[in-house]
C-alpha cells in the first residue's frame, strides 16, 4: 500500500521538494519508517502573509521544518505524512476542504495530528 500511495502522491512530493529547494535547506534526513523526506529550512519567504508564524509544513512525503520548530512538531508533521498515505493524491484536496469548512484548528486532520503527537496548538 505504501508504494502505491507514494506513487500517487508523487506530484505533491515533487511540489514539496521544489518548495524545499527555494526555502534554502540546511539539513536533510530520510525517515524510512514513514517514507518521509525531512528538511530543515532557512526561509518561509513563499508563505508571505497567509501562513505567518509557520513552524513546519508537510506536503505529501516532504516535511519542512523552520528555525522556530518546537518539541513534537516533527511528530505532528509525520502524522500528516501518514494521512497522505491513507488517502493518496486526494488528501491535499480533503485537507483544504476541511480547512475551508472548519478552519485550521478544527480541521479533523489537524485534530488527529495534535491528539496523536501530543503537540499543543499555539495561536499566532
Amino acid at each position: 500500500m505504501k508504494i502505491i500511495a507514494f506513487i500517487l502522491n508523487l506530484p505533491w512530493t515533487i511540489l514539496g521538494l521544489l518548495l524545499a529547494l527555494v526555502s534554502f535547506p540546511v539539513k536533510v534526513r530520510l525517515d524510512r519508517e514513514n517514507w518521509a523526506i525531512i528538511l530543515w529550512i532557512k526561509s518561509w519567504w513563499w508563505t508571505v502573509l497567509w501562513m505567518k508564524g509557520t513552524r513546519a509544513v508537510t506536503i505529501a512525503h516532504v516535511v519542512l521544518l523552520g528555525d522556530r520548530t518546537e518539541n513534537l512538531d516533527l511528530e505532528h508533521e509525520l502524522i500528516h505524512v501518514e494521512q497522505y498515505i491513507r488517502t493518496p493524491f486526494i488528501h491535499r484536496f480533503l485537507y483544504y476542504l476541511e480547512l475551508i469548512l472548519h478552519g485550521y484548528r478544527n480541521n479533523k486532520y489537524e485534530e488527529e495530528a495534535y491528539r496523536r503527537s501530543g503537540n499543543k496548538y499555539q495561536a499566532k
